[in-house]
């Protein structure tokens, strides 16, 4: 009795392993190139930072073109551009407003969205004010003005006024 009871143990140790085998030979390696992970063209690099002037044609706080949020249009010496300033609350909240046939001056890039492009914000300038409206990574400041509003940062911390 005991043999059979070994040679069953054994048969069922044998089918787990060439099981367990099989499995693991299925398994595909992805080629290096694709486990490394490619930066979007469309990434923001604080090192392509350039700057906009220009005149202030259409403030629109809520665009419904993406990326969604307040967008500018701003007459530059070669043609309008259009110009992504994120969340209009962060502008509110930071008492900053921008009036048609203003004089701006923005910092920020360009950047592939969709189909086209469009021109990010990193800080904008009007007059004597200015707004820093994205790290210097490009991540969004206005979540942090959220925060603000909510009590989490002191007067003195206000994201964004520069």
């Amino acid at each position: 009795m005991k043999p059979i009871i070994l040679m069953r143990t054994s048969s069922v140790f044998l089918v787990g392993a060439l099981l367990l085998a099989v499995v693991a030979g299925a398994q595909q390696v992805r080629p290096k190139a694709q486990q490394t992970a490619k930066p979007r063209a469309s990434a923001y690099d604080p090192n392509r930072d350039m700057v906009l002037e220009g005149t202030v044609l259409k403030y629109t706080e809520n665009s419904s073109v993406p990326p969604l949020g307040a967008h500018l249009t701003v007459e530059t010496s070669s043609g309008p551009v259009d110009v992504h300033l994120g969340d209009a609350r962060f502008l509110k909240f930071n008492k900053f407003t921008l009036t048609e046939g203003g004089t701006v001056k923005i910092t920020g890039q360009n950047v592939s969205y969709g189909q086209g492009t469009t021109f990010l914000a990193h800080i904008i300038q009007q007059g004597a004010r200015a707004l820093a409206l994205r790290s210097v990574n490009g991540a969004p400041l206005w979540l942090a003005g959220a925060r603000a509003q909510r009590g989490g940062v002191q007067k003195s911390q206000q994201p964004g006024a520069l």
